[in-house]
């Protein structure tokens, strides 16, 4: 059973796969080297709670046990010390990543199970810098992590049977809905959502509609929650980008290139709601 589990990095992803951890009663340690992103971290897990409070998703008594679940390191060796479960919420770049999980496995027990947070980049490839690759696992969690109810769990070519099992359980006991998903680059969730995405900035670069007209269109024809440029603001233009970049270089198949309105607009800092605009405005 996962009891201790530790996430690198305190980025959206990362403060909200803690938060997650830390509410299914795990002894929760997020990591991360910049005492600014643990600041903001802390912060959101005080708003949050106090607003699952105030709309009655949670009690007094469990509010105070999550709160009593988390703490907050900037150092990698006492935020993984005794962790039974590692997750690295790191940006969309393998060799990061492949980094991180060299650095992870010298500080745990031959027995922590290494998982990523990766949206679509193969397990198989991360682990193969690891001694024992079997531990690692992906875990996709999904913005935003507290109210996103699906879990990719994603097996590498070496992945053992019991850390799957391990995940999944602990996924479950974190209120979370898994699906287990086989090692292809995007995995379900982002080879076919991201398409979606990608064509309407597609359609928005070549004229066929205006950004709203858009949206209302997939909104309503759909009964989507949100339009597919709402979406990609609330992801990150920057994430989008990254994620189409290693599909494409994975397949080196035309339908994962990447828009020209996509990348100027990452290249002028214009990338979501995160950074305050994107395809829309987001003030304050």
């Amino acid at each position: 059973m996962i009891k201790v589990v530790s996430v690198v990095g305190a980025g959206t992803m990362g403060s909200g796969i803690a938060y997650v951890s830390a509410l299914a009663g795990a002894d929760t340690r997020l990591y991360d080297p910049f005492a600014s992103a643990l600041h903001k971290a802390r912060n959101y897990h005080a708003h949050t709670l106090s607003r699952a409070l105030t709309k009655q998703r949670l009690t007094q008594t469990e509010a105070d046990a999550a709160q009593a679940c988390l703490s907050y390191h900037d150092q990698l060796a006492d935020a993984t010390r005794g962790a039974d479960l590692v997750i690295e919420a790191a940006p969309e770049q393998i060799s990061l990543k492949q980094e991180l999980f060299r650095q992870i496995e010298t500080l745990v027990a031959s027995t922590t199970i290494l998982g990523s947070n990766t949206s679509s980049l193969p397990i198989t490839e991360i682990a193969s810098v690891l001694g024992y690759p079997g531990r690692a696992i992906g875990i996709h969690f999904f913005n935003p992590a507290p109210l996103m109810t699906l879990v990719e769990i994603i097996p590498g070519l070496d992945t053992t049977p019991a850390t799957v099992a391990a995940v999944e359980a602990f996924t479950r006991q974190a209120g979370k809905d898994p699906v287990i998903v086989k090692d292809y680059p995007g995995f379900i969730t982002t080879r076919i959502g991201l398409m979606y995405v990608a064509e309407a900035i597609f359609a928005l670069q070549e004229g066929v509609a205006e950004r709203d007209a858009l949206d209302k269109a997939m909104r309503l024809g759909y009964n989507f929650p949100m339009g597919p440029l709402e979406l990609a603001d609330l992801v990150g233009l920057d994430v989008m980008l990254n994620v189409l970049d290693a599909l494409y270089d994975n397949y080196r198949d035309a339908r994962y290139r990447s828009p020209i309105l996509l990348r100027k607009m990452v290249q002028a800092g214009r990338l979501g709601r995160k950074s305050g605009e994107g395809f829309y405005r987001y003030p304050g």
